[in-house]
């Protein structure tokens, strides 16, 4: 989207909005709904140039051979997690499984997905067990437009074990094996 167009078309109405006075009723409704329309107007402008921003700071990174683009939400998880790139699908998985002084735990795994051009997906999946309530995962779906996009537009959260829709039935098996092969963790399986 061209910013500079729009903070010149803001410009305008901002000036159009002003010639009213807000004498009349009509003519305060009409001056309401125009700043409405520069608030809405200034959003999306703010919002172009955070993207423009990141965009700029997206890191490339060698990841089992290949070089994948990282995701601006998928930057930050922590050190308790690395990179892996298994079947053309981008996981950032823990490190190790920190167990508890009740020899529970609770870690998170992170699957990044792209369904289309406007529409990117971080699948959560929450791993807790080594307590009275066995073996259990939380799912959970964030939803980007881009992936230079920090800010999610949509979150569904899918609760309990397997819970989740069929889509991401391979990527949260995928976590499970991985999860598996950490020091500690014996026969990690929620779907028992």
């Amino acid at each position: 989207m061209n910013i500079e167009y729009l903070k010149e078309q803001l410009t305008n109405i901002k000036v159009f909005r002003d010639t009213y006075s807000t004498t009349s009723e009509e003519d305060k409704y009409l001056h309401n709904e125009i700043s409405k329309l520069v608030g809405a107007v200034r959003s999306k402008i703010w919002n172009e140039e955070y993207d423009e921003r990141n965009k700029k700071r997206l890191e490339t990174k060698l990841i089992d051979g290949v070089k994948v683009v990282i995701p601006e939400f998928m930057n930050g998880l922590g050190e308790d997690c690395k990179f892996k790139y298994i079947d053309s699908v981008l996981y950032a998985l823990p490190i190790k499984c920190s167990i508890d002084k009740d020899n529970s735990f609770h870690e998170y795994a992170y699957v990044y997905s792209k369904e289309n051009d406007n529409k990117h997906v971080r699948l959560i999946v929450r791993l807790l067990g080594g307590d009275k309530f066995g073996n259990r995962i939380f799912t959970e779906a964030n939803y980007y437009k881009k992936v230079e996009s920090f800010n999610k537009y949509l979150n569904k959260n899918y609760g309990k074990d397997d819970r989740f829709p069929e889509k991401f039935r391979k990527q949260v098996e995928t976590v499970i094996v991985e999860f598996n092969k950490l020091d500690g963790v014996n026969d990690f399986n929620p779907f028992k």
